[in-house]
């Protein structure tokens, strides 16, 4: 979580929103006559253990020059390497702090795509969707307690940003085990994006039909309406998770998630 958090500090979500509508356009062929400010005073590379990069060194050499000059260095490379997500999110994020929020969010959607099943994906999501939750640091977790292997090498997988290939295992487990409220809750799960909450929620509507009192069912629905700002809903969810088993070990996370909302709130994010 701290490479998450140290992100989201560095750039504010808020100000991604601001962007607007996509520019599409490089800092080098900007032709805004208005010259921008920088935003960040001392952006600082984001390196993550365990996601390849030859220009890892070329990065970090970026960031110890000022906002514009780091965004100067870097776009040359981003276009050199636009496969590599430690290029284009940090690109993204010395273009931000450089003063150019379209460039960025362009930059952003990149290190989406190509860093789909790393730390750059996941983070990259969050912050082009500051009105979503901004503090509960990568995607909702699958939680599981069973001893089901595939259910829990997803875990493991979507605990290291690698949300994809929990994806593949979680679709593979419900394939296996069409009955089994917990296989099928975790492939819905594994679907999340922010871009599509359809690919979720779609899922896990159905499923809370056929599995009513699947307590597994109730605590991710809430927890994935709590993770998109439905805190109202959330808290019915998680009432729900509770009142099917306060001593388990969703039960017991249910209630401290419902300890920590806003009372009569509708929202835990500020739209």
């Amino acid at each position: 979580m701290a490479p998450a958090t140290r992100t989201r500090i560095l750039v504010s979500a808020a100000a991604v929103v601001a962007a607007g509508v996509v520019a599409g356009v490089v800092l080098a062929t900007r032709q805004d006559p208005k010259q921008p400010k920088a935003i960040c005073k001392t952006p600082s590379a984001s390196i993550v253990a365990g996601v390849p990069s030859r220009h890892i060194a070329a990065v970090r050499a970026a960031f110890a020059k000022p906002p514009k000059q780091a965004a100067l260095a870097l776009e040359p490379l981003a276009l050199l390497a636009p496969k590599d997500p430690v290029v284009v999110f940090n690109d993204a994020v010395a273009l931000f702090c450089a003063g150019y929020p379209n460039e960025a969010t362009t930059a952003f959607e990149q290190a989406k795509k190509v860093g789909a099943n790393t730390y750059y994906g996941v983070e990259s999501d969050l912050l082009l969707h500051p009105q979503y939750c901004q503090q509960c640091g990568g995607y909702p977790p699958f939680t599981y307690s069973g001893k089901d292997p595939l259910l829990l090498e997803g875990m493991a997988q979507q605990r290291a940003y690698h949300q994809e290939s929990a994806e593949k295992l979680w679709a593979k487990d419900a394939k296996l085990h069409p009955d089994d409220p917990d296989a099928q809750v975790a492939a819905a799960v594994g679907r999340f994006d922010m871009s599509n909450l359809n690919a979720s929620f779609s899922r896990l509507g159905p499923l809370a039909k056929r599995f009513p009192k699947s307590q597994t069912l109730r605590f991710h629905l809430g927890l994935l309406l709590l993770w998109i700002g439905q805190a109202k809903q959330a808290r019915t969810e998680l009432a729900d998770t509770i009142a099917l088993g306060a001593h388990t070990e969703l039960g017991k996370t249910a209630q401290t998630l419902l300890a920590k909302l806003p009372s009569g709130g509708t929202s835990t994010t500020k739209r």
